[in-house]
């Protein structure tokens, strides 16, 4: 995790797989973790903000009362929700004036064509912020025989040495877990 810049202000970017094979208990748990996230960041800094993105195989920013609404039945392309956040960073979120944090939610699941084009924005994000958290929902639950292709990215990213966290939520108590992984790798810095 890097170490905070002097900046009292924070930007936290969370974005949403909203895609078909994301049910509302994954949902419920993303939003859980999305919520303690934030209320801890919040006591960190005097002044955060806040951006909300969904996807599935496009990208569109919400206000916070309608992110937990959105849904959509087509397939996912994470770069999508990747290059939106990126350019709400360039817009709005300068790292060198912000501590920008990132937070993504998703099954895992993602556009085999889109792996090169979400592991290149995705790192972009992970070298420019603070900290990049990627919380896979379902995670253990689904008894997977291997890591996803995002799990997988998330994995390169982390071994690259950039600031990068992953979760798997399953339960309530992995988003706990999730959260104090967090707040202990931050206070390592």
């Amino acid at each position: 995790v890097k170490r905070p810049s002097p900046a009292t202000s924070a930007a936290v970017i969370f974005a949403l797989d909203v895609s078909g094979s994301m049910d509302e208990a994954q949902r419920r748990l993303a939003k859980q973790f999305f919520f303690f996230a934030l209320q801890g960041i919040r006591r960190q800094y005097a002044k955060v903000e806040t951006v909300f993105l969904a996807h599935a195989a496009q990208a569109w920013e919400f206000d916070e009362s309608q992110f937990f609404q959105a849904s959509s039945s087509g397939g996912t392309v994470t770069s999508s929700v990747a290059r939106l956040a990126l350019e709400v960073m360039e817009r709005r979120y300068d790292p060198s004036r912000y501590n920008v944090y990132f937070f993504y939610a998703s099954d895992g699941e993602n556009a085999a064509e889109d792996r090169d084009e979400a592991r290149a924005t995705l790192a972009d994000i992970a070298g420019q912020v603070n900290y990049s958290g990627y919380c896979e929902t379902g995670g253990v639950a689904t008894f997977r025989p291997r890591d996803t292709q995002l799990a997988e990215i998330f994995s390169e990213l982390k071994t690259s040495g950039l600031a990068v966290g992953t979760s798997h939520l399953a339960s309530q108590d992995d988003v706990w877990n999730a959260i104090r992984e967090f707040f202990t790798e931050q206070s390592k810095e």
